[in-house]
């Protein structure tokens, strides 16, 4: 701009402009050599692995071939064909009075009605209540396998770190204790030396499910122990992820340089891909306690998810207390019922008109991903609860965290304030918000809302009363792999991240492999997609089907415990010492594997 009372330089000016242009150049050069790989990335991730398209019944899936485009074709007809038939029975039940889906896109066979599911933080009704009772209030307990336990003792030896101890306080830990550890046992043994608490009411707290009572579960993990993890106490399970943290990690330095050297639109869009990256992957998985076999490196690179915006104290209640242990459960999963009434996941939620317009409007809702984080977080402080789960045995300096790590975030992103026009900066924190919040949304939210990923018959009952195993299997899809399993920190391959959520994400390919075998012999079905788009696609019909759908019922009756099939295979483990005792006693030896296998399985 021109002033009289100054001379104007015009090589100034030249080399400024060529000094712009140079700029725009390098960021529009970096922001296709970004969307290149992700094209890249969906491009090969179809011959990544070789899954099948939709949801695969694991036997059928040994007859044909998943690559024949004809097969395929013969099974998306078959599954219609299930589908259809299972909505006439769902019409027929109407008749006789029972609640009915009439949208195809959730085949539910079953028996409907209201499961009564009380909060697993909360006191049963009627009940004594623990967290109000001042003889109980003040301790730090758990209860496992209906035993109540004082954890203050293992505060100071617990190898995995006091902060993920704290998730156990103040409800049933069985899930969290028996999913987090590969070697179950080991922390069983360690567990039952705590010292137990006499008079406790137990049975006002609401039972929490119980992994090592599923046969499928017990089959995988077996298996994922003996072929990839043979060497017992070296902690190889939680290694393995060093070059993908110092990628992600450089990459976010660097997009973050360019943000606060030519805060823009394209620097804003640049740091939010990165700040996707980290929240799907660093902070994902060492939040989880997986990134490394150091607790302290975990907490520390966990704390990333604070500097890009999240909570990594909300998020760990939220996301492994409530989502993974109680995965698309209508009243414990957080994840389903929080995005209502906005959005409608679920065939169990009510309905609201403006939901036959939610495929419309969804793009225009998860760029804002990020601002309901950022209010859930500040709600969540004041309450202590983060609606899934309440914050039981979080501490003062982890609470402290939330405001630290908002006060970081929010002074990274005004940062360029200093040196640049106050439009630019919150153009760049705009985009960095809504390009965020997309990616965010887009990879995770697939892996849960597809048709065959909800309400199977085998989530029916209360939640301690299913199979564990078997509901992870048939609530999740994947899709890709090893290189979708470097972009998202193995949220693609979520069946296999949601039954070792304590394994570094770098093994989930290899595990991946173990766990569609099992679902073969067990007759689970398994989905997995080729690639994002494949899957994408089937999420977006499933949206727009939820907005029309009518509301159902909980599934009432409890399906695929501890089936004949699973009750043999875990027979066969305990032959040895069953023939050992037959060959003793002079007794039948299958009648000995049986009762034992019975017992271990507690059934009647």
């Amino acid at each position: 701009r021109y002033n009289s009372n100054y001379k104007l330089d015009v090589k100034v000016a030249l080399y400024s402009c060529s000094l712009l242009d140079m700029y725009y150049i390098v960021c529009k050069s970096f922001l296709i050599l970004i969307w290149s790989l992700f094209f890249f990335f969906f491009l090969t991730s179809s011959f990544s692995l070789t899954h099948s398209v939709g949801n695969i019944n694991a036997s059928s899936a040994r007859e044909s071939s998943p690559s024949s485009s004809s097969s395929s074709s013969k099974r998306r007809k078959q599954t219609r064909g299930v589908i259809a038939k299972s909505i006439t029975q769902q019409q027929q039940q109407q008749k006789r009075g029972r609640a009915s889906l009439k949208n195809a896109a959730v085949a539910i066979p079953g028996v409907f009605g209201k499961v009564e599911a009380p909060r697993p933080d909360v006191a049963i009704p009627g009940k004594e209540d623990p967290w109000t009772d001042p003889k109980w209030k003040e301790k730090r307990w758990t209860i496992y396998r209906d035993v109540a336990y004082d954890l203050d003792p293992f505060f100071e030896k617990h190898p995995g770190g006091n902060w993920l101890l704290n998730l156990a306080i103040g409800r049933d830990s069985t899930a969290l204790l028996e999913s987090y550890h590969l070697r179950p046992e080991v922390a069983v043994a360690r567990f039952r030396m705590l010292p137990v608490l006499k008079d406790f009411p137990v049975e006002a707290v609401p039972k929490s499910p119980r992994p090592n009572d599923s046969p499928l579960y017990n089959s995988i993990r077996t298996r994922v122990r003996t072929e990839l993890f043979p060497e017992e106490g070296k902690n190889k399970h939680r290694q393995g992820g060093d070059f993908a943290t110092c990628v992600i990690l450089g990459f976010a330095v660097f997009a973050y340089s360019i943000y606060y050297a030519f805060p823009s639109l394209l620097a804003g869009a640049l740091l939010g891909l990165s700040g996707a990256w980290i929240g799907l992957t660093v902070q994902h998985c060492a939040n989880h306690g997986a990134m490394s076999p150091s607790p302290v490196v975990n907490n520390l690179l966990g704390l990333t998810d604070d500097l890009i915006g999240g909570s990594s104290l909300m998020w760990r209640y939220h996301h492994q207390v409530s989502h993974h242990i109680h995965c698309n459960d209508n009243a414990l999963d957080q994840d389903v019922f929080t995005a209502m009434p906005l959005l409608r996941f679920d065939a169990r939620r009510e309905r609201k008109w403006f939901h036959k317009f939610q495929h419309l409007y969804l793009f225009l809702a998860f760029p804002l991903l990020q601002v309901a984080f950022q209010v859930g977080d500040i709600v969540g402080l004041f309450t202590k609860d983060t609606e899934g789960a309440k914050l039981h045995g979080a501490t003062a300096l982890e609470l402290s965290t939330v405001v630290i790590g908002k006060i970081a975030h929010f002074g990274l992103l005004l940062a360029p304030l200093a040196n640049h026009a106050t439009s630019a900066v919150l153009a760049g924190i705009a985009s960095f918000v809504a390009v965020q919040g997309m990616v965010l949304a887009c990879t995770f939210a697939v892996s849960h809302n597809v048709a065959e990923a909800k309400v199977p018959e085998d989530t029916g009952g209360e939640a301690w009363e299913r199979d564990w195993g078997v509901q992870q299997l048939v609530t999740s899809a994947d899709w890709g792999g090893r290189i979708g399993n470097f972009f998202t920190g193995g949220l693609n391959l979520q069946v296999e991240h949601h039954l070792f959520p304590a394994i570094c994400f770098v093994h989930y390919p290899a595990i991946a492999k173990i766990v569609r075998e099992e679902a073969a012999k067990f007759g689970v079905n398994y989905a997995s997609y080729r690639t994002l788009p494949g899957i994408f696609i089937q999420f977006m019909k499933f949206v727009k089907d939820m907005g029309t759908a009518d509301q159902i019922g909980d599934i009432t009756t409890v399906r695929h415990r501890n089936n004949e099939l699973a009750l043999q295979v875990d027979i066969a483990k305990t032959s040895m010492n069953s023939q050992a005792n037959a060959a003793a006693d002079g007794v039948d030896s299958w009648s000995i594997q049986r009762n034992l296998a019975r017992r271990m399985f507690n059934l009647q």
